[in-house]
């Protein structure tokens, strides 16, 4: 999968076991036409995880600000949670393998 998009957060990097991750979300926005003709904006948050090994530099991770437009292509995934407020809930999440500061 490929998204263009800007970034809702800056990233965070975590230890997890022997890797760290560095996550971020994605705003992707799309333009459509309902039925009445009206144009309207839909905007997708999508969480962004991309692992390395812990000896792996992430310095690069300082620079994934928030509002900075990328590119990036990897591996969906979905996961599912339960609300505050009780209902199940789902989301999708990215596994990024390549990614493009496009700003």
């Amino acid at each position: 999968m490929m998204l263009s998009g800007n970034l809702g957060s800056d990233a965070t990097v975590k230890e997890v076991g022997n890797n760290k991750v560095i996550n971020f979300d994605i705003a992707v926005t799309r333009t459509y036409k309902n039925s009445n003709g009206e144009k309207v904006e839909k905007t997708e948050w999508i969480r962004a995880d991309i692992w390395r090994s812990k000896d792996t530099d992430t310095k690069f991770a300082e620079y994934l600000k928030k509002g900075k437009k990328v590119l990036i292509e990897g591996e969906p995934y979905s996961s599912g949670y339960k609300a505050k407020n009780g209902e199940i809930q789902s989301s999708l999440g990215i596994r990024v393998k390549e990614f493009e500061f496009l700003n």
